[in-house]
């Protein structure tokens, strides 16, 4: 008679397979979602890189959404009516350049106009503008966003224009095109204003050209990017060069980016 035995496995046997495995898929879940958490963060500096570096391109790339109803007074205050209007490309107003204003995640866009007071050129393009001419808001081209997954914009924590982290931060970014010599400047400020409170006198603020870190104006920024409760490798941050002219002006920097540059700034 021949015995023929089962074998199998174990109760410990088993457990132990199933504990190793376990340990593997949680730690392959893990790994994925840090990847993924990763990739957001980098989807969310890129879209606001791209977000800034459009605005140059508004102004460079005119078009006139306007109806027959648009017209603009001496106040620089294009309004819409259903009753009166000038035809597009018919008003004295001017398409002048973009307005951006940033508090923690929120994003305010909008097309800064500009009424002529006089057809007397300054010895500068940027002092003609800021003498010659009322600047103004056009209410119908303003846009409302946020950062993309939570992400939000902060201070340096070391190094030029740090700021103690816990301070909310907020950053203003005014980028006006010469209408004499179609040359684009960006001047940017620490201070957010409303957008229905932003003046002529507002805007004409910001236009300082100082290259220092004490009232910045034409100086360059580093805003860095807090990825929203991200774990990240690495905090990145956009950077806007001094005397910025341009989308290409308009960069992404990383911890290392910045000291290959020499730069001491650190997010």
């Amino acid at each position: 008679m021949v015995t023929h035995s089962k074998q199998g496995f174990t109760i410990i046997e088993t457990m132990l397979v199933l504990a190793i495995t376990g340990v593997l898929v949680a730690g392959l879940l893990v790994g994925l979602g840090a990847s993924i958490g990763n990739q957001r963060y980098l989807d969310s500096v890129s879209s606001f890189k791209a977000l800034i570096q459009e605005q140059y391109s508004k102004i460079e790339n005119v078009t006139n959404d306007r109806n027959e109803n648009w017209s603009c007074d001496g106040t620089a205050s294009p309004v819409q009516t259903s009753e009166t209007g000038i035809a597009p490309g018919q008003s004295e107003c001017v398409l002048l350049g973009q307005y951006i204003g940033i508090v923690d995640d929120r994003i305010t866009t909008a097309t800064v106009v500009g009424y002529p007071k006089s057809d007397t050129a300054s010895s500068s393009t940027i002092n003609f503008v800021k003498s010659d001419y009322t600047l103004g808001i056009s209410k119908s081209s303003v846009e409302e966003r946020t950062l993309e997954w939570g992400a939000q914009i902060a201070w340096p924590v070391r190094g030029a224009g740090a700021v103690n982290p816990a301070t909310p931060r907020s950053l203003a970014m005014l980028i006006i095109r010469s209408p004499e010599d179609g040359t684009s400047y960006t001047f940017t400020s620490d201070t957010v204003n409303q957008i229905d409170s932003v003046t002529s006198l507002t805007l004409v603020g910001m236009m300082v050209t100082s290259l220092n870190q004490t009232n910045p104006g034409q100086g360059a920024r580093t805003v860095c990017i807090e990825p929203g409760g991200i774990n990240v490798p690495e905090k990145l941050a956009i950077y806007i060069g001094p005397g910025a002219n341009g989308a290409s002006s308009i960069e992404t920097r990383s911890k290392t980016i910045m000291q290959d540059a020499g730069v001491d700034t650190e997010c």
